[in-house]
């Protein structure tokens, strides 16, 4: 619809709903989160105007910067393991091979299991008591190698990429084989009656077809895995010794366990910045007449 003089008040009128629902819910809470960021509570009662000193707090704390390193080694290796291997599988989904709609379903169901249910079945996978992991290795006859996961600060921060993974990853081939039957079908027969097939055809047409799916799923991704929380809490609680506290960890540590208010809030507002860069940093990066 063309925006004129004679209907921009139509037009108007019939974003302002959507509008005024948006920044209820959107704005005013990011910039509730700003304003409460200044203050200081010295009871859940009454607070007090600091200015940045909650800033200058945050900023100023090792335990920051190391749930902030976390936060970056989780986000990257989760976004790279999704997106691989859901691309894969539902390449091999949009193949049709017998049986795709079985192997579409037992991808998927993992997705459907909620996240605190998902740290409970992989906390007992790793347990050395009563998981699965332990056995598995010693018949694999590396009983001397097995070191509970969960336990060890090198390897906990792994063990909870390998369960969101795990948990995750449905949704991306669901996501990627809808984009792959998206794909004009008539350019596919083209290119495969010219000799493109296996790994040609998937780089040279699958990819480029697929570009705005492929871009759509690395952002989403990225910001979901900025966000995670419940699978951390459920698995580690943030331990051993820091190992796995992101930064939404970090967060929910300070203001609802320490009671310091202020300072989660200003964590809130970092996520909400690197969220925001991100998508415009990867919508930038990712631009589809910069590749193809």
């Amino acid at each position: 619809m063309r925006i004129t003089k004679n209907n921009r008040g139509t037009v108007i009128l019939f974003i302002l709903p959507g509008l005024l629902l948006y920044a209820y819910l959107v704005l005013y809470p990011i910039a509730q989160s700003a304003v409460l960021s200044l203050f200081k509570w010295d009871t859940l009662a009454s607070k007090r105007f600091v200015g940045f000193d909650n800033y200058v707090s945050v900023f100023s704390s090792s335990l920051f910067w190391k749930s902030l390193n976390n936060s970056l080694v989780f986000m990257v290796a989760t976004t790279v393991l999704q997106v691989i291997i859901g691309f894969f599988l539902g390449y091999l989904v949009y193949l049709q091979l017998k049986g795709f709609r079985l192997f579409k379903t037992m991808f998927f169901i993992p997705a459907v299991l909620p996240s605190v249910a998902v740290g409970f079945i992989w906390s007992y996978i790793y347990s050395p008591s009563m998981g699965l992991l332990k056995p598995l290795m010693t018949a694999l006859g590396l009983k001397a190698y097995y070191i509970p996961p969960l336990s060890d600060p090198t390897l906990a921060l792994l063990a909870i990429i390998i369960a969101q993974t795990w948990n995750s990853c449905g949704i991306q081939v669901i996501l990627f084989n809808s984009g792959f039957m998206n794909m004009p079908a008539e350019v596919i027969e083209s290119a495969t009656l010219d000799g493109a097939s296996g790994l040609k055809m998937i780089w040279h047409m699958i990819i480029p077809l697929s570009w705005d799916i492929i871009k759509m799923v690395i952002i989403l991704q990225l910001i979901g895995a900025l966000r995670a929380f419940d699978l951390v809490y459920v698995m580690t609680g943030g331990g051993p010794n820091h190992a796995t506290e992101l930064l939404p960890m970090h967060l929910f540590v300070n203001a609802f366990q320490n009671f310091n208010l202020g300072y989660g809030n200003v964590i809130a507002m970092v996520i909400f910045i690197m969220a925001l860069l991100i998508t415009i940093t990867m919508r930038k990066l990712m631009e589809r007449d910069s590749l193809y």
